[in-house]
């Protein structure tokens, strides 16, 4: 298992226009129709992570690698089984874990909203508890550990929104540790929360095994300048 994180940093338009032009036209499309900046830098770093991961992981030239996506949405790489792979981006960073089992991953900016609202919206009865527990000035943290593992359990699942976020809960411990509980039966995922940065939350998921703890930064300037020798 590797976990990845990209500190996203501005780009000029003629950079985002090159890079742009070495990647899939549906990709390409889709950056395309992004009116925020932000948006297309996050999906286009995001797009040329997962490339060259996959390209160091398996030896294999970026022109051969194919994607295709599962009957929910949740993308795969076509002729390699065992390698699941799960992207994230938030704010200034781009996360994506690599795994050779199910993997999910979810990192969040935070912002300052109505958390309880949403959370009894969305979240179990338990999982709103978990929240409201605690001090107001740690509430809103609270709200976004509780959201990026929810998060993370669904894509490790590959069922998208399909998943009720009700259907499930998430339940901490008094040892801090995390399972999840479906009709009052716990499941076989892993859970760990990263504080990658002040400001941010992030969750990784796993099917039955250990998580790693080290998070492998990526330099964007070198992300985007080594591309187009992976071709």
């Amino acid at each position: 298992m590797k976990i990845y994180a990209v500190k996203i940093l501005d780009i000029s338009k003629e950079k985002i226009d090159n890079t742009c032009s070495l990647i899939d036209l549906d990709k390409r499309c889709k950056i395309e129709k992004f009116i925020n900046k932000k948006d297309k830098i996050r999906t286009l770093i995001g797009e040329i992570l997962i490339r060259t991961t996959i390209c160091e992981d398996l030896s294999i030239r970026n022109r051969n690698i194919t994607f295709e996506k599962n009957k929910y949405g949740k993308p795969y790489l076509k002729g390699y089984h065992n390698l699941q792979f799960n992207i994230s981006h938030s704010g200034d960073f781009v996360v994506c874990a690599i795994d050779d089992q199910p993997i999910g991953i979810d990192i969040e900016k935070i912002k300052c909203i109505e958390y309880k609202k949403i959370a009894k919206s969305f979240f179990s009865v338990s999982e709103f508890g978990y929240i409201v527990k605690e001090d107001l000035n740690i509430q809103l943290n609270k709200f976004y550990e509780m959201w990026t593992l929810k998060e993370s359990y669904i894509k490790c699942c590959g069922q998208g929104l399909s998943i009720p976020l009700k259907s499930f809960s998430i339940d901490i411990d008094q040892y801090e540790n995390i399972k999840v509980i479906i009709d009052n039966e716990h499941k076989e995922h892993v859970f760990k929360r990263f504080d990658i940065e002040s400001g941010y939350k992030m969750a990784v998921c796993s099917v039955n095994k250990e998580i790693s703890n080290n998070i492998i930064m990526i330099e964007q300037n070198s992300l985007i300048n080594n591309y187009p020798d992976l071709n």
